[in-house]
């Protein structure tokens, strides 16, 4: 009989204390574990890729929940760092904040024209990706082009100037930080 197949679920969201609810991703483990094992004075620890992995898999396949806690998460990290023989690492564990973010049905309410947009998105962005977070998340783009165009219904003029502003937005992180990992835009 052959062997079953674990069943992959999709990644929980991390609850943080305070916040809305995140999308784990790898890339934020990775990032963790790399500045803990850098406070514990390991400056390149290659490791921290593995690691990451081998819990993003238990918790896709062994982790029945749709939410975990970032205290719980941190838990499941400092352990597994310690079963490796990493104690000191484990110590200096704490995931990272979450990708910073930026609301662009907010902004539109408050810069109303597109000029005075675009020069407070620039301001934005460039603040949130000077932070040196690995990842950036902008929300609210259709609200947001809505709102620009005073359109009640989607058209093609809504959908050029939704592109201009992703090609905007991917321009200016890109320009300010080549390293930038996730850029998530909906």
């Amino acid at each position: 009989m052959p062997a079953k197949k674990p069943i992959s679920r999709p990644l929980p969201l991390v609850v943080i204390p305070g916040g809305s609810p995140a999308r784990l991703s790898e890339n934020w483990l990775v990032l963790s574990i790399e500045k803990a094992a850098c406070q514990a004075g390991h400056l390149s620890w290659p490791l921290a890729p593995e690691v990451a992995h081998a819990v993003l898999h238990y918790l896709r396949h062994d982790f029945k929940h749709p939410k975990i806690e970032r205290e719980t998460l941190e838990l499941i990290l400092r352990r597994s760092l310690t079963g490796i023989g990493c104690p000191a690492i484990a110590r200096h564990f704490e995931l990272l904040s979450s990708a910073p973010s930026i609301n662009l049905a907010s902004l539109a309410l408050e810069a109303p024209f597109e000029i005075l947009f675009f020069q407070q998105l620039s301001s934005l962005v460039d603040e949130k990706v000077s932070s040196l977070a690995s990842a950036l998340r902008l929300e609210g783009l259709r609200s947001c082009v809505l709102a620009l165009t005073g359109s009640a219904s989607w058209r093609a003029s809504c959908q050029r100037l939704s592109d201009e502003i992703v090609h905007f937005i991917r321009a200016r992180a890109r320009t300010l930080s080549p390293s930038l990992l996730e850029l998530t835009i909906w």
